[in-house]
């Protein structure tokens, strides 16, 4: 054991090259967000066929969605806040076990109401499973590739709604919409899996003055680095004193300012993304696109989200937070907007769909990235959780926009111009960020958050 005078542990946690821990704690987290994404997402595949079967008007088929954003945002605020206060692995297991049984469960609904309420229940989950990845990446992840890490570990949920589409292609046409929900049960199996590799964040542990289980989480980090063991003692864990997460810590002076762009740029960028992806198969099936087809173009659009969202993460980390979101929003809102006019061309709609995606759902990538790390340990799964539930309402907002739209006879192209606007003004709002991070350590961008002046 190296007897010289252990490095400040989270420096050291910070200049680690990427190794097996890391990527073990990728796999895990993009798995986590596949079933997250899938579920969260589940409902423009089914969406059609249910309006059909019940008769339902698109302003109740967007209801549908609202309420289960709204069981997001609670989800995301209550298991973000019992993260820093009880760890984050316990938190993050109970919003996968909750998504995956009442997503489930949906497969049995037998009417409206009883749809709305289990997918509320499940948005608690989902709200949960994307808060504490977040919060894991930005924690484990060295300095100098956080943003990259965080963003590929959303490739999940990138990939989710792509093996929903995937199933209703597959599955639909031969045993019903329904067999799409039924699926949402197979997250159950990997619980087990996540409770035995998860680690514990060492920031939390040691907040918390829990220094044996932190001093066990690096020795496997050690293990997996193939590193030369420290000589870890209290003294390595150097951390402001630990208090009791609340709403009100995001909004000291050096904070609220950042607080309050996070989340309006998260507002504004998930009323594009659920407002266009949640009706999006339904208004090419208007268009006299088959169903089937739709599908098609409602993949290639998640798709293109995934590659954005892991593209993004490099460029966030290249050339700092503020440049690399304000040319992706930018972006969105071009995508958006030329979208409205593909309809036309079967090649259009792909190409344009893809970019769509590329930029609206990378955007909302390179953004957790900076929710994750902006604000210090002790409130930083608060943070994270209070900034999904901004953007929730983005999300809850979206769909029922897109509905009263529709109901209101916007044409096709009007429709994507009108969603194409919030993109413009986050890339605007970007510009406004306080400081610029790149490469920083966590406790680095805390002090620079601090020291800077309005």
């Amino acid at each position: 054991m190296n007897q010289d005078a252990a490095p400040n542990v989270t420096k050291w946690c910070d200049g680690l090259k990427f190794n097996r821990f890391h990527g073990l704690l990728v796999v895990l987290g993009v798995l986590t967000l596949i079933f997250d994404g899938y579920d969260s997402q589940i409902l423009s595949y089914v969406l059609p066929q249910m309006l059909k079967e019940w008769h339902l008007s698109p302003v109740m088929g967007g209801s549908i969605v609202t309420w289960g954003s709204i069981g997001v945002m609670i989800g995301s605020i209550g298991l973000g806040m019992l993260a820093d206060r009880i760890g984050r692995k316990i938190p993050l297991i109970l919003g996968l076990f909750m998504f995956s049984f009442f997503s489930g469960a949906l497969y049995w609904a037998p009417d409206f109401k009883t749809f709305v309420i289990l997918r509320f229940l499940a948005g608690l989950g989902i709200g949960g499973g994307m808060t504490l990845t977040i919060t894991y990446a930005s924690e484990f992840a060295p300095a100098r590739i956080r943003g990259a890490m965080v963003t590929t570990m959303f490739i999940g949920f990138m990939i989710g709604p792509a093996l929903a589409g995937t199933i209703s292609i597959l599955f639909v046409p031969v045993y019903g919409w329904r067999i799409v929900l039924f699926f949402g049960f197979l997250p159950l199996v990997f619980i087990p899996f996540l409770y035995w590799l998860m680690p514990e964040s060492i920031r939390f542990l040691a907040q918390k003055g829990l220094y044996d289980r932190a001093i066990k989480e690096l020795r496997r980090m050690e293990r997996a680095a193939q590193v030369a063991p420290q000589n870890w003692v209290p003294e390595s864990f150097v951390f402001p004193p630990a208090y009791r997460a609340s709403v009100k810590h995001l909004f000291t002076s050096k904070l609220a300012a950042m607080t309050i762009l996070i989340w309006i740029v998260y507002f504004m960028n998930l009323v594009i993304v659920y407002g266009v992806t949640t009706w999006l198969p339904t208004l090419l099936v208007k268009q006299g696109v088959p169903l089937v087809r739709s599908y098609g173009y409602t993949m290639m659009q998640h798709l293109g989200g995934a590659l954005g969202t892991v593209l993004v993460g490099f460029a966030v980390d290249k050339f700092g937070r503020k440049q690399g979101l304000f040319f992706t929003y930018l972006l969105a809102g071009i995508s958006t907007w030329l979208f409205g006019f593909a309809v036309g061309s079967p090649i259009a709609l792909y190409v344009i769909g893809g970019a769509l995606g590329f930029f609206i759902i990378g955007g909302n990538g390179g953004q957790h990235v900076v929710t994750g790390e902006i604000y210090p340990t002790q409130v930083r799964s608060t943070g994270v959780g209070w900034g999904l539930t901004a953007g929730r309402f983005g999300a809850a907002c979206g769909p029922l926009l897109g509905g009263l739209l529709q109901s209101a006879g916007v044409s096709f192209n009007h429709y994507f111009a009108i969603f194409a606007i919030p993109g413009f003004l986050s890339a605007l709002l970007t510009l406004f960020y306080r400081i610029n991070v790149k490469g920083e350590d966590l406790e680095t961008v805390t002090v620079k958050l601090a020291t800077t002046s309005e």
